[in-house]
């Protein structure tokens, strides 16, 4: 496949599917054999608050912002041994990336998955009321893998996730500058 028609998507295994032993099984459903598609990068990494809070910024100020930056780098799952506390990023290319992923993944609501598209990935998740004192204030989504909404989304989360040099030059689909 040539640059011009390469279509990439950001996908994350989150830490409850590393907690629950679901890296094989998610990345044998997401595997060329499955999909078409293939990797064009991969890291695993611990997640700062930085990060966490640029990957979801969109959902700043909202009642459940909190939780997620616990979520996505592990502290809710692993509170007490912070050497687990991680994601494996990965860069996945091919054919209707972004489409495909997201069929394969399956609502974003673990609940809406099992009723909507049982045996997706995301159905194997939960739902987490959040609660400040005794007053439910939101739910957390732990539903174990994030898949870029679109290819804008793709384009900023594989740049906000990889450096240009952790991508292989023929596999980079958007364009990089070298900053001073």
């Amino acid at each position: 496949m040539d640059n011009n028609n390469l279509e990439q998507t950001l996908v994350l295994i989150k830490p409850d599917a590393l907690k629950n032993s679901l890296t094989g099984y998610l990345l044998s459903q997401i595997s060329e054999y499955h999909t078409g598609m293939y990797f064009s990068a991969l890291k695993v990494l611990e997640v700062n608050e930085m990060l966490a809070g640029e990957h979801y910024a969109e959902h700043r100020g909202k009642p459940f912002f909190p939780s997620l930056l616990e979520y996505i780098s592990g502290k809710l799952h692993y509170p007490d041994n912070p050497n687990k506390r991680r994601v494996i990023a990965i860069v996945y290319q091919g054919p209707n990336a972004v489409a495909n992923l997201r069929a394969i993944a399956g609502p974003t609501n673990p609940h809406a998955a099992r009723d909507e598209k049982p045996g997706c990935i995301r159905a194997l998740g939960t739902v987490v009321p959040i609660f400040e004192g005794e007053k439910m204030i939101g739910q957390r989504m732990d539903n174990l893998i994030h898949g870029s909404a679109n290819l804008e989304d793709a384009e900023r989360e594989i740049k906000l996730w990889f450096k240009p040099n952790e991508i292989p030059p023929k596999m980079q689909a958007f364009p990089t500058v070298q900053s001073d």
